[in-house]
């Protein structure tokens, strides 16, 4: 199966929504993560309830345009010779063993208009006019932070990323603020005029779901694929671009950002899910693990060891 996405055949993307309908159909069937009797979506309040049938729908159909969208930002950016879509496999199976990848609420959201930031800030390189992307980047960053709010400590993050890609101009920085601010602006007079209350899980916009078993397979799963690929990704930065690097610093910097993240909402909210984030950056340097001619034994071999245990989840309560 591996070989099928690391080969350069745009058609394997048609097995994600296999992969993404039998995970869904699954949990409705068994039960495994329960949906929450509050689903925030930040300053727009409860929208409908992640026991709605548009949860249902929603939650694995933004799944799939994340999957894709990053895919296209892999092969897009040159991020290997050929085109590669494994990071879509990667993702999906990553997410998974998460809460946010069966319910929908403002985290989704938030997931999608951030991957959306970030095809923006990909389009920005050091000799054309970077004002309409650094704009639409901030925009989608906004609308971010307005469904799934404390993404508004992510401002100075998106500042060090698009310096690393672009010098400092203070007319695009400028740019970069008002569109930031411009959703939020919306989604303040919104929650004023509806009486939306900001606070507690309308922040956070997912429940405390505990899944300590998923939480340890996957961390220790995704550690052990990162280290495959530290020698590919080593060989591949070294005769790389200038460009090619700087992307690499960008999305190290996301990691970073996301792994403090999930640090502070565990230590202040108790709560998990966040660190789902962090997957879809993992898969930019993940895929070296695998190879490109010839898929690597050992990663491949840990790959399906998630994807057994992801499967089997819903039918053995593992707990240790």
């Amino acid at each position: 199966m591996v070989k099928l996405f690391v080969g350069n055949r745009s058609g394997v993307l048609l097995l994600l929504p296999f992969f993404v309908g039998v995970y869904v159909l699954l949990n409705v069937l068994l039960g495994y993560h329960s949906a929450s009797p509050v689903s925030g979506f930040g300053f727009y309040g409860e929208l409908f309830r992640e026991s709605s049938v548009f949860s249902h729908i929603l939650a694995p159909l933004f799944i799939l345009i994340n999957a894709f969208l990053l895919n296209g930002i892999f092969n897009r950016n040159g991020f290997m010779e050929k085109n590669n879509y494994l990071p879509g496999l990667l993702y999906v199976v990553g997410k998974s063993y998460f809460h946010s990848f069966y319910f929908f609420n403002g985290f989704g959201l938030a997931e999608t208009f951030l991957i959306l930031t970030f095809f923006q800030v990909f389009k920005l390189d050091q000799n054309s006019d970077g004002r309409k992307a650094v704009f639409n980047a901030a925009f989608f960053a906004g609308l971010a932070a307005s469904f799934y709010p404390v993404l508004l400590l992510f401002v100075p993050f998106l500042f060090l990323i698009v310096w690393i890609l672009r010098p400092f101009i203070l007319r695009e920085s400028a740019l970069l603020v008002v569109g930031f601010i411009i959703p939020l602006v919306y989604a303040g007079c919104y929650s004023t005029i509806f009486g939306v209350p900001i606070q507690g899980d309308s922040f956070t916009g997912f429940p405390a779901e505990w899944k300590f078993p998923d939480l340890y397979v996957i961390s220790g799963g995704l550690f052990l694929i990162s280290i495959a690929a530290l020698s590919p990704l080593s060989q591949k930065l070294g005769k790389s671009s200038i460009r090619l690097k700087k992307l690499f610093r960008v999305v190290v910097w996301m990691i970073l950002f996301f792994v403090l993240l999930s640090g502070l909402e565990f230590l202040v909210l108790r709560k998990l899910d966040s660190t789902s984030f962090i997957v879809g950056w993992l898969t930019f340097f993940l895929t070296y693990a695998f190879g490109t001619k010839q898929v690597r034994q050992f990663p491949a071999f840990i790959f399906y060891l998630l994807l057994i245990f992801s499967v089997s989840k819903f039918f053995i309560p593992f707990e240790f």
